[in-house]
């Protein structure tokens, strides 16, 4: 069998900041692929992920989102382009008809709710990626035909939602130059401390890419450490949007809530208890994402003197020793009962009349996980 080959070579930028690795084969269709990488970082997912999606990747009712007869085993292709950095070298590629259909699968199962949390963030990149590309295809189409050269890559970037301008919106400021962030900019900005940033990096240490600063940078921020990380503002973006703190979920509603009522802006377990408590809690007082002190709690309901709090996405970045600060200072004031996404509505009702006054606690996420929620 001949061995197909890359014969051109081109930086694809449909997302600001996002360039990613485009060839066109020597094969009789001249098929347009993107690279492994190129497919990933578009998709907003790792490398990793999207080479296991043969085995490990889907449920039973995602898989009905995409077409049957696709065939996801990775294709290697020979580098000829002489403008490419891979020249000579066989890389993983997918074809357009791949990207397509993984893009409409992944936009179709966030629509049925379907996806996993860990999907989340990609079928909401995958509808913006529908909505850029539809306009942009009749807009480049039409312009074509009026006898206008189309403008692909530009029209694309200027009409995906530009989740940077937002942030400089929402008065976002960096300390730096060129606008490279800091981590201080960052934690006064979403109101988190430090050490909550901290775990998020290195949690996603692959996708979120920081830039080393020189020791006069450092210097000139005031700063007596050795060695200190900038964040420039399309990194940013990534973090405010991964994480669901009350300011990054403020954002995310501006950025992805122009799309419609096709995202859900908080997490989708922490929506589904706030109906629930609205209907229980009416007239007592609930509140959502409530300030106590510098910290905040999800649910509130002010005529019990009662903290609610639904441990989803969030509270997994958050540091044992800081967790425990901000647990004991939320009991000096009221009541406290925690309790899993996932729990049957009795045991958690059981929980919370347990919780009569302020320096009450009922964990019932611990109590689940040692096996002792029937005794409630």
């Amino acid at each position: 069998m001949t061995e197909k080959k890359a014969i051109y070579y081109g930086k694809i930028e449909l997302i600001p900041g996002i360039l990613c690795d485009g060839y066109v084969l020597d094969d009789v269709d001249s098929t347009a692929v993107m690279s492994e990488r190129g497919t990933s970082d578009l998709l907003g997912m790792s490398q990793a992920a999207l080479n296991n999606m043969t085995t490990t990747w889907h449920s039973k009712k995602f898989k009905l989102f995409f077409d049957k007869d696709l065939n996801m085993t990775t294709t290697f292709v020979k580098v000829t382009a002489n403008n490419s950095h891979y020249k000579g070298r066989d890389i993983a590629v997918y074809d357009t008809n791949t990207i397509e259909t993984m893009i409409r699968a992944y936009a179709a199962g966030l629509g049925q709710n379907v996806l996993q949390k860990n999907q989340m963030h990609i079928g909401r990149r995958c509808v913006l990626l529908l909505c850029t590309l539809v306009r942009t295809a009749l807009e480049s189409a039409i312009k074509e035909a009026c006898g206008l050269p189309p403008k692909i890559q530009e029209t694309a970037q200027k009409h995906y939602v530009n989740a940077v301008a937002i942030l400089e919106e929402s008065q976002f400021r960096c300390s730096l130059p060129n606008k490279i962030a800091t981590k201080k900019d960052i934690c006064k900005f979403l109101k988190i401390p430090e050490p909550t940033l901290s775990s998020f990096l290195r949690k996603h240490s692959e996708r979120i890419q920081s830039i080393k600063l020189d020791v006069a940078t450092i210097k000139f921020l005031g700063s007596k450490a050795k060695r200190m990380n900038g964040y420039p503002m399309e990194e940013v973006t990534k973090i405010v949007l991964g994480m669901d703190t009350a300011v990054g979920v403020d954002i995310k509603q501006k950025a992805l809530g122009k799309m419609g009522d096709f995202f859900c802006p908080y997490p989708q377990e922490e929506t589904n208890w706030e109906r629930l408590f609205q209907e229980v809690f009416e007239g007592f007082g609930l509140k959502r994402h409530y300030s106590v002190g510098q910290y905040t709690v999800d649910f509130f309901i002010s005529d019990f003197g009662l903290c609610l709090e639904c441990n989803g996405f969030e509270h997994k970045y958050y540091l044992k020793e800081y967790e425990a600060e901000r647990q004991e200072y939320i009991l000096t004031k009221y009541a406290l009962v925690r309790f899993p996404h996932k729990i049957k509505l009795e045991k958690l009702f059981h929980g919370i009349l347990q919780a009569r006054k302020a320096g009450d606690l009922v964990d019932l996420c611990a109590l689940e996980k040692k096996g002792h929620a029937k005794s409630l």
